[in-house]
């Protein structure tokens, strides 16, 4: 892999990402850190149309996979850390006629949470509340490297 080809798209229009339910209210967050990484990057002039676009990226996240690591020690149902795991997936496409540069690339990125604080709660739902807040919390170190292999995809030698 490398960066020293030539690229036939100068310019790029990033789609809003579909969650397709899979975090609630994250299109925004992951969106936006796709155009940062871009223009951050500079090697792509990231547009606001697709018509200004030589190129159209879209995004899809298609699941998210969890798997309990640790438990509690007084209740083994209760789960305190999670490994989640992000599957998505890229297409790029050309903005005139729609031809494929791409499609359907895979982007997996893998994380860990905490579901319980340290407190010594053990309330089922106490728990259940904290995982699914950690889980907002983790959406910005998820959508970094998410971000990061959709621009290695697009801009690195295929």
């Amino acid at each position: 892999m490398g960066t020293g080809s030539e690229r036939p798209y100068d310019s790029i229009f990033i789609q809003a990402v579909e969650t397709q339910g899979v975090i609630p209210q994250s299109a925004a967050i992951f969106t936006t850190q796709l155009r940062d990484t871009f223009i951050k990057d500079a090697r792509l002039r990231v547009v606001n149309t697709p018509q200004e676009a030589d190129a159209i990226l879209s995004v899809k996240l298609g699941s998210l996979r969890r798997e309990r690591l640790t438990s509690l020690p007084n209740d083994t149902g209760l789960t305190r850390k999670f490994g989640l795991q992000l599957n998505a997936s890229c297409t790029l496409i050309q903005a005139k006629d729609g031809k494929a540069y791409f499609t359907d690339r895979p982007l997996i990125v893998e994380r860990q949470i905490f579901s319980e604080s340290g407190t010594g709660l053990t309330a089922a739902t106490i728990v259940s509340t904290q995982q699914v807040q950690a889980e907002y919390q983790i959406v910005p170190q998820l959508a970094t490297p998410l971000a990061e292999q959709a621009r290695s995809a697009v801009l690195d030698t295929w």
